[in-house]
C-alpha cells in the first residue's frame, strides 16, 4: 500500500497545483471571447478539481497514509510547475499549459490506477478520472488555435517535473 499511498499523495498535489493554476487563468484570462467562454469553463475545472483533491486524500486517508497538505510538500510533489504570468492572462497559453498539465496528470492516473489492483474503490475512481482528464484535453485542443500534437495511447507517460 505504500506505492499506492506515495503514487496518490502525487497525484494529489499535481492536481492541487494545477488547480491553482486554473484559478489564476480563471481571474486573469483576457479579451471578449476567451473571457466569457474560459472564465466560465475554468471556474467548472476549479470545482472539479477541489472535488478530486479532497476524494485522493480521503483515499490516502483510508489506506493509512498521511495526506500531503502543505502548499510547499504540494510544489515539491507535483509534477506540474506553477503557471507562468503569459499563461495565466493570455488564453492560448494557457491552453497549451494545461495540455501539458492534463498530459503529466493522465500518465500519474494511469500509474495509480495499474497500482491499485488492491483497492477497487481507488481502481473504479481513477478509471472515472482518466476518462473526463481524455474529455478536459480534447475540449482544449479543439479550443486551440494551435494544432497541438496528438496525443498517443500513452498520453503523457514519461513526463516529469519541468526545471525551473
Amino acid at each position: 500500500m505504500e506505492e499506492l499511498i506515495s503514487k496518490l499523495n502525487t497525484l494529489l498535489s499535481s492536481i492541487y497545483v494545477q488547480r491553482a493554476n486554473i484559478q489564476a487563468a480563471h481571474w486573469n484570462i483576457k479579451g471578449c471571447h476567451a473571457f466569457i467562454t474560459f472564465h466560465n469553463y475554468y471556474g467548472e475545472l476549479y470545482d472539479y478539481n477541489s472535488t478530486h483533491i479532497d476524494m485522493l486524500a480521503e483515499f490516502v486517508r483510508i489506506y493509512g497514509g498521511t495526506p500531503t497538505s502543505t502548499l510547499t510538500a504540494f510544489l515539491v510533489q507535483s509534477t506540474v510547475s506553477e503557471a507562468s504570468a503569459p499563461a495565466v492572462n493570455d488564453v492560448q497559453a494557457s491552453i497549451q499549459e494545461n495540455l501539458l498539465s492534463n498530459a503529466n496528470i493522465h500518465a500519474q492516473l494511469m500509474g495509480v490506477f495499474k497500482a491499485s489492483d488492491e483497492a477497487p474503490d481507488v481502481n473504479d475512481y481513477m478509471a472515472a478520472m482518466i476518462a473526463d482528464f481524455g474529455k478536459r484535453s480534447w475540449f482544449l485542443r479543439s479550443s486551440s488555435k494551435v494544432e497541438p500534437a496528438k496525443p498517443s495511447a500513452n498520453l503523457g507517460e514519461g513526463l516529469v517535473k519541468p526545471e525551473a
